[in-house]
């Protein structure tokens, strides 16, 4: 699953930001092609007319001055403004509506409770997260 985006930089290139969720992936298994089911969010990558390709979408935590105008976000290297970082985060979260990409967050929410819970239950019963043994304590009397 696909998503796209067009603007202009202020400089007049044009930009094409494309997010992708992958949700089958080849794996090469002795010879054989397999296709397996998995639900990956790619890099958000941007192609920009005249310019080296850019990956990896990250917000600033503060908004930064950037050749004369205020940046909220970035594709590697090129800044976005306010509208264009909306532009993109739209894209994403058309992405992270998809069924299977819910479902895979959950999963991942309730792993992270069942570990918290196992680890409780370790450390009730003497298990010394320091060590990673069950010493009651003897790694710190040493």
């Amino acid at each position: 699953m696909k998503r796209t985006a067009e603007f202009k930089t202020s400089k007049g290139a044009e930009v094409v930001v494309t997010a992708e969720l992958k949700l089958t992936e080849i794996i090469y298994a002795d010879g054989d092609n397999v296709t397996v089911d998995c639900c990956e969010m790619m890099p958000v990558k941007a192609i920009i007319d005249g310019f080296p390709d850019q990956a990896g979408y990250r917000n600033f935590h503060k908004p930064q001055k950037v050749n004369g105008f205020t940046a909220l976000a970035a594709i590697g290297r090129l800044a976005l403004s306010a509208k264009n970082a909306a532009k993109v985060e739209k894209i994403i979260s058309e992405i992270e509506k998809h069924p299977k990409w819910i479902e895979k967050q959950e999963k991942i929410r309730k792993n992270q409770e069942e570990i918290a819970e196992m680890e409780s239950r370790r450390i009730a019963n003497g298990y010394c997260p320091k060590c990673g043994s069950y010493c009651y304590g003897d790694c710190e009397a040493n």
